[in-house]
């Protein structure tokens, strides 16, 4: 049987650095809502009554208004950003940065982030001391950058992105400018221990495509959508949307632009003129 894509209602959530919004989010910090013909109802719920064992994919925004987001490490998951806005220097760090790695060495290079972070933490450096390892991206807004696991990352001040990623709450602080408020203390042993150096992740630019796969993770793959005014596309079984600009639509479902939805079955949507989707499929 198929049922309709609903809209996510999301849940803000306080965060040193900004915010985070999440839109198909469930944890005890806070769990988004679907709409439902019914009322609103929990994500969770909404899963349950359908009978899906595992969370869907986890869409967010991340707003860095008031600093920069923790030096991190995951060791299962995977996340896509996509930059929406950037307010002052749109940059990032993403991985090793290559010249300092080629000089010092894999060994080296780890001893030497694992004893400047350790004085940062200690307050005996400052946190660019740290930072001064990894490579600095800029970006510009639409651009797409897939983080693998265990690659050393960290969004920067005034970056606002739309993340996809691995439904689970797991990682390693290499170090951070902000307080850390969900734990005790930075984990630099064992975010310099899981570190992947030897990937150098690149950025998808947006392209001039109808459909452009912008990001494959193991466990998913994100694809921008731009169909011509009025026409259709497909969106498969649990997959999860955010409309980037216009209003795209399902029978007498609407939804319009800066809103998330999710797809209980295989379904089609209808696009209004220029629009521009973005969808996160399972792999």
């Amino acid at each position: 049987m198929t049922e309709k894509p609903a809209a996510l209602r999301p849940v803000t959530v306080a965060k040193p650095w900004g915010h985070e919004v999440w839109y198909s989010g469930v944890e005890a910090r806070g769990e988004s809502g679907v709409v439902t013909d019914n009322g609103i109802v929990s994500l969770s719920s909404y899963i349950d009554a359908r009978h899906r064992a595992t969370p869907v994919i986890l869409l967010k925004a991340l707003q860095s208004t008031a600093g920069n987001l923790y030096l991190e490490v995951h060791e299962t998951k995977s996340e896509v950003y996509v930059v929406d806005r950037i307010h002052g220097t749109g940059r990032m760090l993403l991985g090793a940065r290559p010249d300092v790695l080629a000089r010092m060495g894999d060994a080296g290079f780890r001893a030497a982030v694992r004893q400047v972070a350790g004085q940062a933490e200690a307050g005996q450096a400052d946190i660019e001391a740290v930072q001064a390892f990894m490579n600095p991206v800029d970006l510009r807004p639409g651009d797409a950058v897939t983080i693998p696991s265990r690659v050393p990352h960290s969004l920067l001040k005034g970056m606002h992105v739309i993340e996809f990623q691995t439904p689970v709450f797991e990682r390693k602080i290499l170090a951070a400018s902000q307080p850390v408020v969900t734990q005790q203390g930075w984990d630099i042993d064992s975010a310099v221990a899981a570190m992947d150096l030897s990937v150098q992740p690149g950025v998808e630019r947006p392209g001039g495509h109808e459909v452009q796969v912008i990001a494959r993770a193991p466990d998913f793959v994100v694809t921008r959508h731009r169909p011509p005014p009025h026409d259709a596309f497909p969106v498969s079984a649990w997959a999860v949307g955010w409309v980037v600009r216009g209003t795209v639509r399902c029978r007498d479902r609407r939804f319009p632009a800066r809103t998330a939805f999710v797809a209980p079955t295989a379904a089609e949507l209808d696009a209004d003129a220029d629009t521009e989707v973005l969808v996160a499929t399972e792999a």
